[in-house]
């Protein structure tokens, strides 16, 4: 049987399943990229199909396309998940994925210094005051969006005007990484700058859009176009440390961790799966929650 006709099926059949837009996109531009390889490689048959294969591309992703241990590990997982619906199917006697291991990776959060933060604030308040430019109002209300809810970029991407609740102060997401409908809590703070900016979209444009954050055309502001905002804020401030939307999540679970939340608390408002995931993270802060340590010590007063 031919790959790519196996391909189709398998997404005919993810679809009916009703797997995310995201994964299924995830999965076509794997195998785009795949079956590139292949092709130079002389191999159009799933028959042709080995556990050997499989390592002689991943080699190929991590040497010649410079794709971290993460990546690596993404692209097994959903290479596994093809094999076994081939297998599932009876369309091949064996797992193609069989005895490939995924490759050890830091999964340690990436820390991003307040002072950058502080720098970035300053830079686009900067602007805004100055140019009064669409961007800077944008990407000023982002910065503190991503920092003050916690929210993950595709769910950023795909926030829209009425998934926010001024009234009960709640933002509802609707497509959350557990695909149940989810919700977060919004600050009067960013609920405030929230309002303002959807004054100004409404004065810029005529009416309210539809998506919460948009371009200049009107249009949704993409997961790209988020993060080339920060690529470009990154490269204009000179910061050295990790700056992304992603890390601007891991700011939000320190400041709960700093403020004296528990983990119970983290680990509902993060929207964190296990708890596990959430009691990593004191690790990582160990150093800067000892301020709150020393602000709640136990032992004050008592000796």
């Amino acid at each position: 049987m031919l790959i790519e006709l196996a391909q189709k099926e398998f997404l005919a059949e993810k679809k009916f399943e009703g797997l995310t837009q995201n994964s299924i996109t995830g999965y076509v531009t794997l195998f785009t990229t795949w079956n590139e390889w292949l092709v130079t490689q002389n191999i159009g048959q799933v028959e042709e199909l080995s556990p050997r294969v499989i390592k002689q591309y991943l080699t190929f992703c991590l040497e010649e396309n410079n794709n971290r241990p993460r990546t690596i590990n993404s692209k097994l997982k959903s290479l596994r998940a093809f094999a076994r619906w081939l297998h599932e199917e009876q369309i091949t006697n064996e797992m193609f994925t069989k005895g490939v291991k995924t490759m050890k990776q830091d999964d340690s959060p990436k820390m991003v210094k307040d002072s950058d933060i502080q720098q970035a604030l300053r830079h686009l308040r900067r602007i805004k005051r100055r140019e009064d430019s669409f961007n800077a109002r944008r990407n000023y209300t982002l910065l503190l969006h991503l920092i003050g809810t916690g929210m993950r970029l595709s769910e950023v991407e795909r926030l829209n005007w009425d998934d926010i609740d001024f009234k009960d102060y709640l933002i509802t997401i609707n497509q959350s990484k557990s695909r149940k409908s989810q919700s977060v809590p919004l600050s009067e703070t960013l609920a405030t700058e929230l309002l303002e900016w959807r004054l100004y979209l409404e004065n810029h444009f005529g009416q309210v859009p539809i998506p919460v954050f948009v371009t200049r055309k009107n249009t949704r502001l993409t997961k790209n176009g988020i993060q080339l905002f920060f690529k470009r804020i990154k490269k204009t401030l000179g910061i050295e440390t990790h700056f992304s939307a992603h890390t601007m999540r891991n700011v939000y679970i320190k400041s709960l961790l700093k403020n004296g939340a528990n983990l119970r608390e983290v680990q509902l408002l993060a929207r964190h799966s296990k708890i596990e995931v959430t009691r990593q993270y004191i690790g990582y802060f160990a150093h800067e929650l000892k301020e709150t340590m020393d602000k709640a010590n136990p032992l004050r007063g008592l000796l």
